[in-house]
């Protein structure tokens, strides 16, 4: 019994040192402008396989560490852009854009 236990007692350390092999860590540039954009880019990153995703207001910048196994840069995107914030590769739909908060309209501050 004690050798079934060792033997499972590896393999669950074996998986988690793979699982370490799956992560990647990435910045992306994410157009928003104050704290409340903050919290919202940051939550909507959040998706099945990220680990952190951490925005900065002053640079656009959000870098991510993820598992490479459970999502990727795009479906990350995506997230941020349901969400109302265009991303470099893809950008938020008017419709989602209109739904976040008025002080958040980085569109009529900065146009590109």
């Amino acid at each position: 019994m004690k050798k079934i236990f060792f033997i499972a007692l590896a393999l669950a350390a074996f998986s988690q040192v793979n699982a370490q092999d799956n992560l990647a860590t990435d910045t992306l540039w994410v157009n928003g402008v104050c704290g409340m954009c903050e919290e919202r880019i940051e939550n909507a990153a959040y998706i099945k396989g990220v680990k952190k995703a951490d925005w900065t207001v002053e640079n656009h910048q959000l870098v991510v560490v993820y598992r490479t196994d459970k999502t990727d840069l795009m479906t990350i995107q995506q997230a941020i852009a349901d969400v109302g914030h265009d991303t470099r590769d893809i950008k938020a739909t008017d419709e989602k854009y209109q739904q976040v908060h008025g002080c958040c309209r980085y569109r009529e501050m900065h146009p590109h």
